[in-house]
């Protein structure tokens, strides 16, 4: 097993060893494509030999790494390094993470790993540790990507301490502080987010009478760090003139969540809503456990997604684009 652990760069760890063949080859990155982020955004910076070749030291590799591991999960290379410089300017560089052995079968976790940093993470909540709380995010964030992040962690936290609470082993404050606490989070990493580089705009609003918001938070945070513009309204969306609302910005997707049978429900009055909209009928979707399990599906105009997270995007993306596609025939 692997663990990995925060280190300083030695002399070592910044020697140039690596030629682009060999970076391309161990990364499953194109030179083409090294040499591109080199060009445009600066990352890395390789040492250049006798002949001019290009070097690479075990930092830059890792460097390269984390930049592919973020684009691979769906970030833009330009936010991906956006988000990098943000974390090097706050001393929290993923490049500066040294890889040790453990033996296997040793029965030890990764210092780092998703399980521990959960565990802390909870802890921390539970005593209303926020310093320490942000430190652990903050690390998360180095080592991992945005989708795991929220998922594995924030997400898993809430749904544990809302069970926790609902059984009476948690005072109603801790569920507060928690919530009050993530709510911040995601809401500064939505202000941090890069102009969106997708075309289409995203309508996103918890139902009438809905107040729990940040499972549909984590959601839009994610699709906005993959480059889409998310209108977000917020808890509790009214309906008095969302008609005009629509006919201004025009979405191609409108975005519902609840948790509650009853604010589900509230959203049947959306159907006459959209007879009266002059356009295109966009993309609606649903999601939250509130739309488990109802007997008025056929009665909501629209898509009931239940899934993970990142799956929903990913189905929210392949429909988008399918609608655009039969829109431009």
């Amino acid at each position: 097993m692997e663990s990995i652990i925060a280190s300083k760069s030695d002399k070592n760890d910044l020697s140039p060893i690596y030629n682009i063949k060999a970076v391309s080859s161990m990364l499953d990155l194109l030179p083409v494509t090294i040499r591109a982020w080199e060009r445009r955004y600066g990352l890395p910076i390789p040492h250049r030999g006798k002949q001019g070749y290009r070097l690479y030291s075990e930092h830059d590799i890792r460097t390269l790494r984390w930049l592919k591991h973020q684009n691979d999960s769906g970030m833009s290379i330009s936010q991906a390094v956006k988000y990098l410089n943000e974390l090097r300017a706050n001393g929290n560089d993923p490049a500066t993470i040294a890889l040790v052995q453990i033996q296997p079968g040793s029965g030890m976790e990764e210092p780092t790993s998703l399980g521990l940093l959960q565990k802390r993470f909870y802890e921390q909540i539970l005593h209303y540790d926020d310093k320490s709380t942000t430190e652990t995010l903050r690390t998360a964030f180095s080592l991992y990507t945005v989708d795991q992040v929220l998922n594995e962690i924030i997400e898993y936290t809430m749904v544990k301490i809302g069970d926790s609470w609902h059984n009476g082993e948690i005072p109603i404050a801790v569920e507060h502080f928690a919530t009050q606490f993530c709510i911040q989070h995601l809401m500064s990493m939505l202000a941090a987010s890069a102009p969106s580089s997708r075309e289409g705009v995203i309508f996103a609003a918890c139902a009438p009478g809905e107040m729990h918001q940040i499972g549909l938070l984590s959601l839009i945070v994610m699709l906005r760090w993959r480059g889409w513009d998310v209108k977000y309204f917020g808890q509790d969306l009214a309906f008095d003139r969302i008609l005009e609302t629509l006919m201004e910005i025009k979405p191609d997707a409108i975005l519902i969540s609840a948790t509650q049978p009853v604010t589900a429900k509230s959203f049947l009055q959306f159907n006459s809503i959209l007879e009266k909209y002059p356009y295109e009928q966009p993309l609606i979707v649903y999601g939250g456990i509130a739309f488990k399990n109802l007997n008025f599906k056929d009665q909501l105009v629209g898509e009931i997604v239940d899934l993970p997270p990142t799956q929903a995007i990913d189905l929210i993306e392949k429909l988008l684009v399918q609608r655009t596609l039969r829109l431009d025939k």
